[in-house]
């Protein structure tokens, strides 16, 4: 009688589980840091476009464009055209003033010293303003301005009174002008005289008008002695 050997069992393997995917981590700072220098980049092209051009002229196209990003990336940080003129805008006016207020605040120069530093950044600022801008402002755009406006006011009325206090005080500015009236003269001819409005009716560029209001009203607040120095620090 032949024995015969009992057939194996077929070992069956169950199939092999998948290794867990591995889940990087977002760097949620870099993100951000990345997002923000984009926004800084958009702000600066955006700026330079509408000094030179104006508002009205410029499209998104064209500052995605210039920015080397998609249209739809632009999107996602400004919504609209206006929302983007609004950012710009904003950001102007805070490096202004912040600029402005640095000026007049450095105790380590004369106050006549730090006049003409304010008059000469003022003017650089003026001069790069286009005409098609100006327009463009007066007509798309006066809530900005009165944003930017509020922000002059605000700077005559803290800093700039300071500056002349101090130079009262030293002798850099005549004594027998009154320092309020004097604030009241300034900010009336800032509200009323540089705005578009009024460069749009003169057809003067921005710069040359403020040239001549430095000339009527700075140079008469000035001591002899102090219109001298005024004239060497340019």
């Amino acid at each position: 009688m032949t024995l015969t050997a009992a057939p194996r069992k077929m070992r069956v393997s169950s199939p092999r589980k998948p290794a867990p995917r591995r889940v990087v981590p977002v760097n949620t700072r870099t993100v951000d840091v990345r997002a923000a220098g984009l926004r800084r980049r958009l702000l600066e092209v955006s700026k330079e476009q509408y000094m030179r051009l104006g508002f009205n002229a410029v499209t998104m196209d064209e500052i995605a464009a210039a920015t080397g990003i998609s249209k739809k990336t632009l999107y996602q940080h400004f919504p609209s055209k206006e929302s983007l003129l609004q950012a710009v805008a904003q950001e102007s006016v805070e490096s202004c003033n912040a600029q402005l207020r640095a000026i007049l605040l450095d105790a380590s120069t004369a106050p006549v010293v730090r006049l003409r530093r304010m008059m000469d950044y003022v003017a650089a600022m003026y001069s790069e303003m286009s005409v098609a801008l100006v327009h463009d402002m007066q007509r798309s755009a006066p809530e900005i301005w009165q944003r930017i406006e509020a922000g002059r006011q605000r700077l005559i009325t803290e800093d700039f009174s300071a500056l002349l206090r101090e130079g009262k005080t030293r002798g850099d500015f005549r004594k027998d002008v009154d320092t309020q009236i004097f604030l009241l003269i300034y900010a009336e001819v800032v509200r009323h005289v540089l705005n578009p409005s009024t460069f749009a009716r003169l057809k003067i560029a921005p710069s040359r008008v403020f040239e001549s209001v430095c000339k009527v009203l700075f140079e008469g607040l000035l001591t002899e002695k102090a219109r001298k120095e005024y004239h060497a620090s340019t």
